[in-house]
């Protein structure tokens, strides 16, 4: 009887998550933020003093802390990713639920955000502001060892994150869909900011 029951939960099971096509998209992420970082470096004229402050970091063996940041930084990606394989199959209003409840009775009623009115507009721009917590930890843990070497890039990265984020929070709040060029916007400077501590990185070890 014990293994029947058993092989019914098997048979029930739903498919995991594919870490090694997560770990590749997070790669893949990486790179364009590397890419990113190289453009917004390539005209500039403080270089020198960019290289003396990775040199720097390099005497004292401090490259390990940006790879920490970029290894920190694509976890996030992963963990974040893993979920949504999950919301494949949802539309709409529905995939702005982090979590899905049901009523403990017979029926076994689903409960979820009430998506219309007031209600509907706070439930959307909450959930933005869970977005922007669920992802930024590595962006925030960057902006003091990437602004050492990069200051004014960080700025910028700064002001195109927060301006994604108040995009992001403002169309969300209207419905789903709306907030995607704000989720661009954030995605795109987090990434940037990986890429800027992959550089330092490979700078400092003498391997770019």
């Amino acid at each position: 009887m014990g293994n029947d029951n058993n092989k019914k939960e098997v048979a029930t099971a739903v498919p995991g998550p594919n870490y090694l096509i997560t770990t590749g998209i997070a790669v893949i992420m990486l790179g364009i933020g590397t890419g990113l970082g190289l453009v917004s470096l390539r005209f500039d004229r403080n270089m020198s003093t960019y290289d003396s402050k990775i040199e720097r970091l390099q005497q004292e063996d401090l490259q390990w802390l940006y790879l920490a940041l970029v290894v920190f930084t694509s976890m996030i990606v992963i963990v974040n990713f893993v979920p949504m394989g999950y919301k494949n199959d949802l539309k709409g209003n529905i995939r702005s639920n982090p979590f899905f409840y049901e009523t403990k009775c017979d029926n076994k009623t689903l409960v979820i955000f009430k998506e219309d009115g007031k209600e509907g507009m706070y439930n959307r721009s909450n959930r933005s502001v869970h977005h922007m917590v669920e992802n930024f930890g590595g962006f925030l843990a960057a902006i003091g060892p990437v602004g050492y070497v990069f200051p004014k890039q960080t700025f910028y990265i700064v002001c195109v994150f927060s301006l994604g984020r108040i995009i992001h929070q403002k169309w969300y709040s209207h419905g789903y869909g709306g907030q995607a060029a704000g989720f661009i916007l954030s995605t795109l400077s987090t990434l940037t900011m990986e890429g800027l501590a992959l550089i330092i990185f490979l700078k400092a070890s003498k391997i770019l």
